[in-house]
């Protein structure tokens, strides 16, 4: 089935500052309708851009609100019928990750994906009949190649990888923290955001060197 099948997007962010003082050129086109992004060489104007096909691309015009509800709303939802989901961002620093994924409160259309994840999941928890949920969040970093449980009593723990025959691939001692709110989870977010790694780049000075995995797990009980 096609709501089944892995979906691969691309989002273009608008100029930062440092580019616009660079006088740096705008190399990327969309055609939104078709999923197809073009890149041309600035000193090519005569040759033919290069053309990629995606599931979704959208251009600096489009807010994460619309990207959320074309892309993520259906994986999430399915979350809540019991099936696993991932929402994967993969990008060069400065590439725009963390305004997806995070986002910011103003304007609310860019509210990122993480944040409209919590308020939906809790309002299909609402709307549910004859079912108990259990929600509960865990927030880890990858950081040269080793992993910290941003929530734990000791965010310098190294942990360990391991893998179970029933459970798969997981992380020994990774802390879960049961939330019963959108509040508490952005509480939780906000928590292992501030303990992140945050080194200077070239790119971005408030970028993060690591890679971050935040996980809501939700266990459904029919009464």
């Amino acid at each position: 089935m096609a709501s089944e099948c892995v979906k691969v997007v691309v989002r273009c962010r608008p100029m930062n500052n440092r580019e616009r003082e660079l006088k740096c050129q705008a190399v990327v086109s969309m055609d939104s309708s078709r999923g197809q992004c073009f890149i041309r060489r600035p000193e090519g104007a005569e040759e033919t851009p290069k053309q990629f096909t995606f599931d979704g691309a959208y251009y600096v015009e489009h807010c994460t609100e619309q990207i959320y509800n074309e892309i993520a709303f259906p994986l999430v939802e399915g979350v809540t019928e019991g099936y696993n989901g991932t929402i994967f961002a993969y990008g060069q620093t400065g590439s725009g990750k963390s305004f997806s994924m995070q986002g910011v409160s103003d304007p609310p259309a860019q509210r990122g994906i993480i944040p409209r994840a919590f308020e939906h999941v809790f309002e299909s928890i609402q709307c549910a009949e004859n079912t108990k949920f259990l929600v509960r969040a865990s927030y880890l970093e990858i950081y040269n190649e080793e992993i910290r449980d941003l929530l734990g009593e000791d965010t310098k723990q190294k942990l360990e990888l391991k893998e179970h025959p029933e459970r798969g691939v997981y992380v020994r001692a990774l802390s879960q923290h049961t939330v019963h709110s959108v509040a508490e989870c952005e509480k939780v977010m906000d928590t292992g955001w501030r303990n992140r790694s945050v080194g200077y780049t070239l790119m971005n000075k408030d970028s993060s060197r690591s890679h971050s995995i935040f996980t809501i797990t939700i266990e459904i009980c029919t009464t």
